[in-house]
């Protein structure tokens, strides 16, 4: 049996401890150490799809989830003003299809939309609205907004007997620098404890990984947003509860809204380069008045240093969730990280040897999946908004990629080849790419045609221009016959006939 010790019971430390207990089983000793006087930073409220399948992997239902817990449903997110004045979606549920038999991966029902002026957001989803499909619970690709604090409850409980969950405090952690490596930790009441793996989910403090000596990357130049001021407000949604995510862009930074139960979990993003705690406040509370009644009613300030660590697996040490990093939570990628990071690291050491090669193949992958975070996030940025420092900065500072993708949006369209190596490892599909470039007026439609002029029929080989544009009407055709066949009900019925254990036929 080996012994995993895990610092930390915030989300990422009850993920990583239900994961790693759920694969390994008895293999598996699993300790979680905390100190349970400390409260936990609730900022990723807010998931992508990738949670149910973490639900699924360790064996709760979506119907158990939505019975225990304020749990809302989420369809997209809907950004508002980042182009002044004007807001657009980027949704879930990919309507691709594979159609003669060939591959399509490369092709969106979007070109034909956009070239036609007829775009409907190359998903299933596409508004903003309090709705949500009839038989979302049966096929569709959908995502959660959880109460944090629930959520860390429910995994808990859920937890009870088959891990040790120890309220104690990391006092000393024992390295050998020869191999960098953790020999034990020390904690006030429990004393010496060894362990065969360690995994930091201690989240900013890094109790853990920082005596290992990683080297840290740092994004502030690209992302200079390193402040957050988080507030709940009590709402009553009564029949509007809305199924999508609010990004709205401010001056400096940008305000997320959360529906959850009976409230709203609201937050100002904002950077310290470019505004103080004090003004961030002050615009913070205007927005709470003249959108939801209310005022500020916290003085926190939760701080961060936007980055990663260039590995996240060293020696016999793993890092997850905020400890790994930290890139700001504009696409609620915060939860989807930690699984991911989770999955990797059994997959790598599914026979808990702990070998170099699958260290450094999943720091890779690690290392992977922050680029095409950061590469994502910054992608929102390209508004070319020159009205306050902030957004002059963000507008000088465009990283690499955004600008080869700016070049390509101006002579081709977004494809596959926008990916780097294996189009299965990215978060997101070619749609999401495409929701937001088309969001900031990034697409033309002069370029799409010199794409499909570009690209001759060769056979069995390569797919020509003329063949991707009736492949693309095809499918936009097949999603518009889709979208109209999908029966609406409001989200707040849909949540009272699950919980009521009411299924749809």
């Amino acid at each position: 049996m080996k012994k995993v010790v895990i610092v930390g019971s915030g989300t990422a430390g009850l993920i990583a401890a239900a994961m790693t207990k759920t694969y390994w089983k008895d293999e598996v000793d699993v300790s979680l150490y905390h100190d349970k006087s400390k409260g936990n930073i609730s900022v990723g409220e807010s998931t992508t799809p990738f949670i149910l399948a973490f639900l699924n992997f360790i064996g709760i239902t979506e119907d158990e989830i939505i019975r225990e817990l304020d749990v809302t449903i989420k369809l997209g997110i809907n950004f508002k003003n980042w182009i002044p004045n004007t807001e657009y979606f980027h949704g879930f549920g990919a309507l691709n299809r594979d159609e003669g038999g060939g591959s399509t991966g490369d092709i969106t029902s979007s070109l034909y939309g956009i070239l036609n002026n007829e775009y409907n957001g190359g998903f299933l989803y596409n508004d903003p609205t309090y709705m949500v499909p009839k038989t979302l619970f049966n096929d569709q690709s959908h995502a959660l907004h959880i109460d944090t604090k629930q959520f860390v409850e429910f995994l808990t409980k859920k937890l009870e007997g088959k891990i040790n969950l120890v309220d104690d405090i990391v006092e000393r952690v024992r390295v050998n620098p020869e191999c960098n490596k953790i020999l034990n930790i020390e904690c006030k009441n429990s004393g010496i404890v060894n362990g065969d793996i360690f995994i930091d989910a201690s989240g900013f403090n890094r109790i853990l990984f920082k005596h290992l000596n990683p080297t840290w990357n740092d994004m502030s130049r690209y992302l200079p947003i390193d402040r957050a001021i988080p507030q709940q407000v009590p709402y009553d949604f009564k029949d509007e509860l809305p199924s999508y995510t609010l990004a709205e862009a401010t001056e400096n930074g940008w305000i997320w809204k959360i529906p959850i139960g009976d409230r709203y979990g609201t937050g100002y993003l904002y950077s310290s380069r470019f505004t103080s705690d004090d003004e961030a406040r002050e615009k913070y509370n205007e927005w709470l008045r003249d959108n939801l009644d209310t005022e500020l009613k916290t003085d926190r300030v939760i701080k961060y240093d936007p980055g990663y660590y260039e590995d996240y697996w060293i020696g016999n040490c793993l890092t997850v969730g905020l400890s790994s990093g930290f890139i700001e939570p504009l696409e609620s990628t915060g939860i989807h990280i930690i699984i991911k990071q989770m999955y990797d690291f059994i997959v790598f050491n599914a026979n808990l040897q702990n070998l170099e090669f699958n260290r450094k193949s999943a720091n890779y992958l690690n290392r992977d999946l922050y680029r095409d975070t950061i590469n994502f996030v910054c992608l929102h940025y390209n508004t070319n908004r020159t009205d306050s420092e902030f957004w002059k900065h963000l507008t000088s500072n465009k990283i690499q990629w955004v600008q080869d993708i700016i070049k390509k949006s101006e002579s081709e369209f977004l494809d596959v080849t926008i990916f780097e190596g294996n189009t299965v490892r990215h978060i997101w599909t070619i749609e999401s790419y495409i929701a937001v470039a088309h969001g900031l007026n990034m697409i033309s439609v002069d370029a799409i045609r010199n794409y499909l002029d570009s690209k001759p029929d060769l056979g069995k080989f390569f797919t020509g221009g003329q063949q991707i544009f009736d492949i693309s009407k095809q499918m936009h055709e097949y999603s518009v016959d889709a979208k109209s066949k999908m029966e609406y009900i409001p989200h707040t019925e849909a949540l009272r006939l699950k919980r009521h254990k009411v299924y749809y036929v």
